[in-house]
């Protein structure tokens, strides 16, 4: 089974988001996927270019993390205090709001 989301325009329905729509409907029926290279049996899904972007940063967030790691672990790592302070006044501000309501 092969699934590929589309998400190129968000404010209404273009002629090519419905022509999507209609193939995805006629492969429906038929039972064949309209696209991928997935194996017989193999479910796939396909999200855009978005997805990919996404993986992207997260493997650039990864290997930041664990730079971050080894200069820690050496004993190198100084963080701002000023810096630190305002991250945690932040989140302390959003998680009262977020529970407040307000």
């Amino acid at each position: 089974m092969s699934i590929q989301i589309y998400n190129d325009g968000l404010a209404g329905t273009g002629a090519l988001e419905t022509s999507r729509a209609q193939e995805l409907s006629r492969a429906a029926g038929t039972g064949k996927p309209t696209g991928g290279s997935g194996a017989s049996g193999e479910d796939q899904v396909q999200i855009s270019s978005l997805s990919a972007a996404l993986a992207a940063e997260g493997s650039q967030r990864a290997a930041h993390v664990q730079n971050l790691a080894a200069i820690f672990q050496a004993g190198k790592y100084q963080p701002d205090p000023v810096n630190v302070s305002h991250a945690l006044v932040n989140h302390a501000l959003q998680a009262g709001t977020a529970e407040g309501g307000e």
